[in-house]
């Protein structure tokens, strides 16, 4: 898993998908809706053709559990309700076999869940491995079929062919966890997802993690380079600062 875990997604909870999405744009970010299901919504700031921030929100907690995201979903209620509103929630790590990883969990004795989401009319689909006894706001780890890197090129030729650029695009730089412990929080992450730690920040490729121990505890915000914010704002309960 080390050397070749890197981040996928971050899971921005909404109660609004349009205000949340629309005070995305008036910051620079540009977003786009990403997928309906039975009492579920998303849309999503693609950081780059591998790369996202998923917007989501459900509508109708019954009608969810006709989707095909209904296990997910049923695990990340907690989180949700703990919420008490819009706010980040975890965040998924691409690995090369998540069945694998799971394995690895649960031969050190850790409560694993693996979920397979497949789309037949599209024929992609992925593994998520989530590890029930890890703190709320660690990730779960995801591998795509076909992978990551092959989807990325898909996107990628789709946007040349349609002459969109992708130049001028905002990036995603850190994530940000508020903790009593931050060199400690930062060691157990790391860790968990076979990653370098430096001091209060978790190398991760793709989005670096860095603790505070100022802020609130558990994922709080995001560091973004490339947008209209001048120093920092706050966007449907999460943090996003500028970084120069």
């Amino acid at each position: 898993m080390a050397d070749q875990a890197a981040f996928d997604h971050l899971i921005h909870w909404v109660d609004d998908l349009g205000e949340a999405m629309k005070a995305y744009e008036e910051s620079g970010i540009p977003t786009h809706e990403a997928l309906t299901m039975p009492g579920f919504r998303n849309g999503a700031w693609g950081v780059d053709d591998e790369r996202y921030v998923e917007l989501a929100t459900v509508d109708d907690w019954e009608a969810v559990r006709a989707s095909k995201y209904a296990q997910g979903i049923d695990i990340l209620k907690p989180a949700v309700e703990a919420l008490q509103g819009p706010g980040l929630l975890t965040f998924a790590v691409d690995v090369p076999d998540a069945r694998a990883t799971a394995d690895r969990f649960r031969a050190a004795g850790r409560e694993v869940e693996v979920l397979d989401v497949w789309f037949e009319d599209r024929g992609v689909g992925f593994v998520e491995v989530f590890v029930r006894d890890a703190p709320s706001y660690f990730p779960f780890f995801i591998t795509y079929e076909p992978p990551r890197a092959e989807l990325g090129r898909m996107r990628a030729e789709h946007r040349a062919a349609a002459g969109i650029s992708s130049e001028g695009r905002p990036d995603l730089v850190a994530l940000l966890i508020g903790s009593a412990d931050p060199e400690e929080d930062a060691r157990k992450l790391a860790g968990f997802v076979g990653c370098p730690v430096r001091g209060t920040v978790v190398e991760l490729p793709g989005a670096e993690v860095r603790f505070r121990q100022e802020a609130p505890l558990g994922l709080f915000g995001i560091d973004v380079r490339g947008s209209s914010i001048d120093g920092s704002t706050t966007i449907a309960g999460v943090m996003v600062n500028e970084e120069q």
